[in-house]
């Protein structure tokens, strides 16, 4: 199937599968391309229950992003605005908050239905953004310029053995408890999603798929079959291979293609969503961070064009804003000196991050500029949700402050040590004894005065 959204045309394929063990499909797969929403489900439950919450679950959110539909396609025009994300976040959250009612109301309604449960991993696109939300271990992945990243961190008990570091992955794979996992949709009466929204580019690939698909493929093999020129064809060699490898579970797949509409080249210098994610990689406080987490990051930040000759910061003048240089040139003054030139890929403010103090020098464009700011309570409040990206990002800021210090160190020590080397110069200085000529008044203030050491 083909939709186009804005300067996008979305090419999309939906298959599920019972595999060879099962004797019945609890996965349910819903795909509408006039909305731009792609959901899969893997049920749970015993009893053809399974299959009623996986069904009923990707249906109440059809539902209610159909309903939302023309409030949608408003903030559309303007996705790149924060507003806008977040509306769009609420109404996908709510979705998901209003299907796991519904399922949890069902079982509890029902003794043949209790306990039924499905995961969901859904995607959204609207504009030339996708917007991800995912419970339990089904999972969402992207290919951009062969490269394979995954969206989503599986709610299971093993992956959190992982993140805790008490199993590898590999060890993970073939754990006893594999299959347990730590969230569902429809087992509680309040389920929390995770979400994550991408910009999108001409070329990429999105896979949505249940366990039973994604267990028996190494990475390198999903990426050659994503990147494979059909994704039919691509998707129903994975369905065939799933089931030649064993086929233990229902096996469900959503890929979609994202193709540029309009036949304009990207220009060199356009600052592109892999370009963003790039810069942010190379930067210190980040560099430890994933794709999924960089994607997060990037959430949290807010996009800033600026004029040539602009204040970027002021010296002496308090700021919570760190920024990142994605395009253009600035220069640093310090006390009236320019004291650096700044390109595109350098940051500066950091500090604002820790505190308000006043800034150590005035920032100023030389050209256009385009810039990432990121705020200090913005960055905070996922840094709470995050606490393993806290940590990276705490990490990486220590190192950094430790490598300054060291620096700083090696200074003063390199000032001691000429300092201790011209006393003894002049020490060992061999004078003329019928000379009475003693040190001008200029060298004699200079000597007298103390040295000052600036950091």
């Amino acid at each position: 199937m083909e939709n186009k959204v804005d300067n996008f045309t979305l090419s999309s394929v939906s298959l599920t599968d019972v595999g060879v063990k099962r004797d019945h499909n609890e996965d349910y797969i819903l795909m509408d391309e006039s909305l731009g929403l792609y959901i899969v489900c893997d049920g749970m439950g015993g009893h053809a229950a399974g299959e009623v919450a996986s069904e009923e679950t990707a249906k109440a959110i059809f539902h209610y992003i159909k309903k939302n539909s023309n409030v949608i396609k408003k903030y559309a025009s303007n996705i790149q605005e924060a507003t806008a994300k977040k509306f769009i976040k609420k109404i996908v959250m709510d979705s998901i908050i209003r299907s796991n009612k519904q399922v949890y109301d069902l079982s509890e309604s029902d003794p043949d239905k209790k306990g039924m449960g499905t995961t969901l991993v859904m995607s959204l696109v609207v504009g030339n953004f996708a917007f991800f939300a995912h419970v339990g271990d089904s999972r969402g992945y992207m290919l951009r310029n062969s490269e394979l990243n995954q969206l989503t961190e599986d709610h299971s008990f093993v992956n959190e053995m992982v993140r805790e570091g008490v199993l590898t992955k590999e060890q993970a794979l073939n754990h006893p408890q594999a299959n347990l996992i730590t969230r569902s949709i429809g087992i509680q009466q309040t389920v929390v999603a995770d979400f994550l929204s991408v910009e999108l580019m001409p070329g990429d690939r999105i896979l949505l798929c249940s366990d039973g698909l994604y267990e028996y493929f190494r990475e390198e093999e999903l990426t050659r079959l994503m990147g494979a020129k059909s994704i039919s064809s691509a998707s129903n060699k994975m369905i065939e291979v799933a089931n030649k490898r064993g086929g233990k579970d229902n096996i469900s797949v959503i890929l979609v293609g994202i193709q540029d509409s309009c036949e304009a080249p990207v220009h060199p210098d356009q600052v592109t969503p892999d370009k963003k994610v790039k810069i942010l990689q190379k930067i210190p406080l980040f560099r430890k961070m994933d794709y999924r987490e960089i994607n997060l990051l990037l959430e949290h930040s807010s996009s800033i064009n600026i004029p040539e000759n602009m204040n970027v910061i002021n010296q002496d003048e308090e700021g919570d804003d760190m920024f990142v240089l994605l395009k253009g040139e600035v220069k640093v003054i310090a006390h009236g000196n320019e004291v650096a030139t700044l390109k595109a890929g350098k940051y500066f403010g950091e500090m604002s991050l820790v505190d308000k103090a006043p800034r150590s020098a005035t920032v100023t464009s030389t050209t256009p500029c385009k810039l990432l700011a990121f705020n200090r309570t913005e960055l905070f409040k996922l840094l709470r949700k995050e606490p393993l990206i806290g940590m990276k990002v705490f990490w990486a800021f220590l190192q950094n402050m430790n490598s300054r210090l060291r620096e700083n160190d090696k200074i003063v020590r390199e000032i001691m040590q000429s300092e201790t080397d011209n006393n003894e110069n002049a020490q060992n200085e061999v004078h003329d004894p019928w000379s009475h000529e003693g040190p001008s008044e200029e060298n004699e203030t200079d000597a007298n005065q103390p040295h000052r050491l600036v950091f």
